[in-house]
């Protein structure tokens, strides 16, 4: 519990990658991984950082923890020298927009996009580089091979969750809606919602096609059907939550009736995840997420993660538009 608190930790008060590595230390940046033709991952250091190669420059998803802007340009350049132009947000925690200024600073100017609610805090954050575009609903960036489809669906994580589409790459990035293939952790105080995760991720994957290789906020690359067995997870989770607390229930007893379905092993296992970086098993998260779930269910401030949620956001829909 102590590392749980770590991340809570750093979406409140941004605490520096140095600070992290004094209390237990996180992975550092691993060697850049090809996923697809022109799509490239970068662990560790924070969240995951995608890499799309497109005609003209790189885009760049998410950007670690502060001070490692160096580090992620310097695996950009093992697998091409072209310019980093662009930076996309999936949300707003440090841990994915921390290196965002560092990075503008080394490559020279870049454009910086994020959904509409994660701009309004990022714009809020010290020493980092605030979005010139966002959106609400859907935003379409290029075409051909080098189009990139944003897609924001509601809260989960946050409520400011962006999925990151390259189309002719068959790919996704999912940001921390979707994070080592467990239970995630959410933010109410940046308007993340349990209850309202299954449905945000059920538009998706009715709305988004053609996508085959689905890659975590932090963790792995996923299949298309590891990410719908995801969401049929999250589902039973809420609704058994509901039917649980009916009953006059607990967590614990829906963390059992969860356990009692063997097509839901894989996300209840009590096993430590190599490289997780803030701590718990899949397990010890779901059991977490239950309580988050059962506190939004009554009406409750949300205290087990990360302090009070404030209120619910507007529903999805919009366009695209620049400050």
């Amino acid at each position: 519990m102590k590392r749980l608190a770590i991340l809570a930790t750093i979406a409140v008060a941004g605490m520096t990658a140095a600070s992290l590595q004094a209390q237990g230390g996180l992975p550092g940046i691993e060697p850049i991984e090809k996923v697809s033709d022109n799509v490239y991952k970068i662990f560790g250091a924070g969240g995951n950082t995608v890499a799309f190669v497109r005609s003209d420059g790189v885009t760049l998803i998410d950007t670690k923890l502060p001070g490692n802007g160096q580090a992620i340009l310097d695996e950009v350049r093992k697998v091409t020298d072209k310019p980093v132009t662009m930076i996309i947000n999936t949300h707003s925690h440090p841990d994915h927009v921390g290196s965002n200024s560092e990075i503008e600073s080394l490559a020279g100017h870049v454009e910086v996009i994020a959904q509409a609610n994660s701009a309004k805090r990022m714009a809020k954050l010290p020493n980092v580089r605030a979005p010139d575009k966002d959106f609400t609903g859907r935003m379409t960036i290029g075409k051909g091979k080098d189009e990139i489809a944003l897609y924001w669906f509601g809260a989960g994580h946050t409520d400011g969750d962006a999925l990151v589409v390259f189309p002719a790459e068959r790919t996704m990035a999912t940001g921390d809606i979707m994070a080592w293939f467990m239970a995630p952790l959410i933010d109410p105080a940046s308007g993340g919602s349990m209850v309202a995760l299954p449905d945000t991720l059920a538009k998706a994957q009715d709305t988004i096609k053609g996508v085959d290789k689905v890659i975590e906020g932090h963790g792995q690359v996923r299949s298309w059907d590891e990410f719908r067995s995801y969401i049929t997870f999250h589902r039973a989770l809420v609704d058994t939550a509901k039917a649980t607390l009916a009953k006059g229930g607990t967590p614990e007893d829906g963390l059992a009736v969860l356990e009692s379905n063997p097509a839901f092993k894989p996300f209840l296992g009590d096993q430590l995840l190599k490289g997780l970086e803030y701590g718990g098993t899949p397990k010890s998260r779901a059991l977490i997420d239950l309580n988050v779930a059962f506190q939004e269910l009554k009406g409750e401030p949300v205290t087990t993660q990360w302090g009070p949620r404030p209120p619910a956001p507007a529903p999805a829909g919009g366009d695209a538009h620049q400050h």
